[in-house]
Formats: structure tokens, sequence, C-alpha cells
């Protein structure tokens, strides 16, 4: 009968949520459970949700903000712990989660393990090293994307670059980014547009992103196919993969890290209306300062024809007779201070013997004062010498300038009744008078005729 009661016993959704909640509730008070964190999620306002997982099952956790000061470790993904608690079911929506108390970390868990043997693994190999990344194109005009079709990561990305700037074209390689073979295909993914690159069109740059995720959710860009594809591309790769706080081994390899796919796509092209602004303060600045050269320009012949009586053959002979006058007082200055200079040591060379009073100090001085002596007359001498050279090789100069020696030598200068040089036989007519200026006269001549060379 009791059988049968049963058979036909029914419970409402509420009645069997509460019956379950007091059933886990009442016997999974004060346990402890151990694995490795996954899906960590830190909310300062309000606590920490992660997942503890082991080989066959995950157990959703959270940390309520009251109980965040007895956890005395930082929490890692990756990490292996035992946390201490008690079960709870929340009934709206028949979801069980362990509610945390304290934390014991017992050491880093198999995921973790793994990521740092093959980052130290790439790392000795190079992949990580500085000077080999390469640095992405300011002005991009073709953009790779790997990423999923079905995520909302290439929906956002794709708007953003068109926001900035729509004229970059995008060629998008569609990949899986979590779950079983999602790195070949990755992989395979970023070697296509490479091989796009060399047969169809120029790719610029490639960006490889996800959205955010735990550490399995983001697994592929720690795997060592996807490492290597990225190190090998021939075109500088973009790391845009989960949240700022998500690090991955593709970041490491990668030419740049991006905190996110957003961060990525604002990246990799600027704000074409800010570069419309500055090319044109550009093109205005540049105006503005050939209109000022050619001012300036336009100032400094003005005033060269203002100045042209200043550089005439009277006017430099002048400058430098004044110049060869100048240098000879300058000479005979230096030459007397010289002698003067000398005269001085002699007399206290002299007040010194004069005061030791050995003899044969005495003649020591005597013959270095006539050595110096000597010497000075010689250095005078030499002194005057080069300054005649120079002078008389200065008034030669003067001489080869002037125009009368070019007159000596044969030539001569025509002007016509108006007193205007000639230089040309297209400024004068047949029976024009005209004046020659020879080195010791004039004369005058009137044109037969006139022909042209």
């Amino acid at each position: 009968m009791e059988d049968i009661q049963r058979d036909h016993l029914v419970f409402t959704v509420s009645e069997l949520s509460r019956l379950i909640k007091a059933t886990l509730e009442d016997n999974f008070y004060n346990i402890r459970v151990k694995g490795e964190i996954s899906g960590l999620k830190t909310n300062y306002s309000s606590g920490y949700y992660f997942d503890i997982k082991d080989e066959f099952a995950k157990l959703k956790c959270i940390i309520f903000k009251s109980d965040l000061r007895k956890i005395k470790c930082d929490l890692k993904e990756g990490m292996s712990v035992a946390v201490y608690g008690r079960l709870n079911l929340y009934e709206p929506k028949g979801e069980y989660s362990f509610i945390v108390s304290e934390i014991e970390p017992l050491g880093h868990g198999e995921l973790y393990a793994m990521f740092e043997l093959l980052k130290e693994k790439l790392k000795k190999e190079g992949l990580f090293d500085e000077s080999r990344k390469r640095s992405i194109p300011f002005l991009p005009e073709t953009i790779g994307i790997v990423t999923s079709r079905s995520g909302a990561v290439l929906h956002d990305m794709v708007k953003i670059i068109s926001e900035r700037f729509e004229n970059a074209s995008i060629i998008f390689a569609n990949a899986s980014v979590q779950g079983q073979n999602s790195a070949i295909e990755i992989a395979n993914a970023i070697d296509l547009l490479n091989k796009y690159n060399e047969r169809e069109r120029k790719i610029d740059v490639i960006i490889v992103g996800r959205g955010g995720g735990s550490i399995e959710d983001l697994w592929s860009f720690n795997e060592e196919i996807t490492a290597r594809a990225i190190y090998n591309s021939k075109i500088p790769v973009i790391s845009a993969v989960g949240h700022e706080t998500d690090f991955t081994i593709a970041d490491f390899v990668a030419d740049r890290r991006a905190s996110t796919p957003s961060n990525a796509a604002e990246m990799v092209v600027p704000v074409k209306s800010e570069l419309v602004r500055q090319v044109e303060s550009l093109n205005t600045r540049l105006h503005s300062a050939v209109y000022k050269i050619i001012s300036n320009k336009k100032n400094s012949i003005s005033h060269l024809i203002q100045n042209i009586e200043k550089v005439s053959p009277q006017r430099i002979i002048e400058n430098k007779k004044i110049r060869i006058n100048d240098l000879v007082e300058n000479m005979h200055e230096l030459i007397a201070g010289k002698i003067n200079l000398l005269n001085i040591n002699i007399s206290h060379l002299r007040k010194r013997l004069f005061l030791k009073n050995p003899l044969n100090i005495i003649k020591e001085r005597r013959l270095h004062v006539n050595g110096l002596s000597e010497k000075l007359e010689k250095y005078a001498l030499v002194k005057i010498s080069n300054y005649r050279g120079r002078i008389n090789a200065e008034q030669k100069a003067l001489n080869s300038l002037s125009p009368y020696n070019v007159l000596k030598r044969g030539y001569s200068i025509t002007f016509n009744e108006k007193n205007i040089v000639v230089s040309s036989v297209s400024q004068v007519k047949e029976n024009e008078n005209l004046i020659l200026l020879l080195s010791d006269g004039r004369l005058k001549t009137k044109i037969i005729s006139a022909e042209k060379s």
C-alpha cells in the first residue's frame, strides 16, 4: 500500500527544490573539496567566482565579500587548492554551488604545469625574443582575422575597424577557438592567410583572438602548434585572447599583444577623421611656412638691390686697403708688445742676476739673454717678411680684380650716346654713334653695320 502511494505522490518544483536544498545543505555543511581553479573572476565589490575541477567533474564556487579577509593566498588560474565550506542550492535556477569560507593552496594544477613547461621550452628556443618581433604597420590596407564566425568577437572587431577606418579591407579565416582540434584549426587559418598573402593579395597584419573564458576555454592558444604557427607567420601577428588579465603562450610569441579583441581592432588602425584633421593642419602649416620663406626671400632680394653699391669693385678695393692697414697696425702692435715683454723679462733677469751676483750665473744669464735677443731679432725679421709677403699678395689680388687692368690687356667698354653700356649688337642701330673706353682714353665711333655671330 505504501509503494502504491509513492507512485501517485506528485511534488511541485518548489517542493522538490526545497527538499533537495535541505538534503544537500544539511548533509554537506562543513566539508573539504580539492581540485584546480578554473574560470577565476574577481569582483571586489561582491566576491570571487570560480570553478574547481578534476579530470571528470566541475564544481561552481563562490567566496562572498565578507569572507575575503580569511583568504591568505593569491588565487590564480590552474592553481590546485583545497576549499572548505558548504553546498548551497539556488532554487530559482535549480543550481547548486559551493560557498567557500577558507582556502588552502596545494600547489599548481596540471594545466598550469603544462603551461609553464611549454613556456620555458619555447623561451629557450627564442620564440619570445623581442629582437625578432616586427612592428605593426601604421595604416594597414588589408587586415586578416582568425577567430570563430559564430562568436561576437568577429562582429565587434569588424565594426570597430570599419568605424575607425572604413577603407581598410578585412580577410577572415574561420577557426574554432575552443574544443578538440581547435588549435589545429587556428594554426591552419594562420597558414591559410599567409598563403593568400603570397598568391592573391598582400595582407599587412593578422589578428588572432577570441573572447574571455576559463583556462580550459583559452587552452587552444596555449598549444605548441598555435605558438609555432604564429612564430612562422611571414605577416605580423597581434594576439587578442580573452581579457586584460588573461595571458597565453600566443601572447608571448605574437609581435604584439592586445588586452582584448576590441583593443586589437583599435590598435590596428587609427581613426580616419583624426588623420584627416592632422593632414589638414599640416597642410595649413606648410602653406604658411612656404609663404613666409618666399616673403623672406623677397625681402632679402630687395635688401641686396638696395645695397648693390656696397659690393662694387671700388668699394671692395677700399675695404681691402683698410684691411691691409689694420693688419699692418696689428703687426706693429704685436711686434712692439713682444719686444716690450722681452725687455721686461730681460730687466727681471738682470735684477735676479744682480741680487744673486755669482759670476758664473751672470755669465750664463748674459749668454741666455744674448740668445734671446738674437731670436727676437730673427723672429721680428721673419714676422715682418711674412706680413710684407701677405701685403704684396693682397695688392696683387686687388690689382687683378681692378677693371682698369682688364682694359690694359686690350679690352674696351662700349657706351651709347645715353652713356649706357652696350653688351649686345641688338642694342645698336646703323649710323649710331658709340664711345669706346680704353685704358688710356676714349674713342668715338659710328656703326656701319651690326651682325649677330
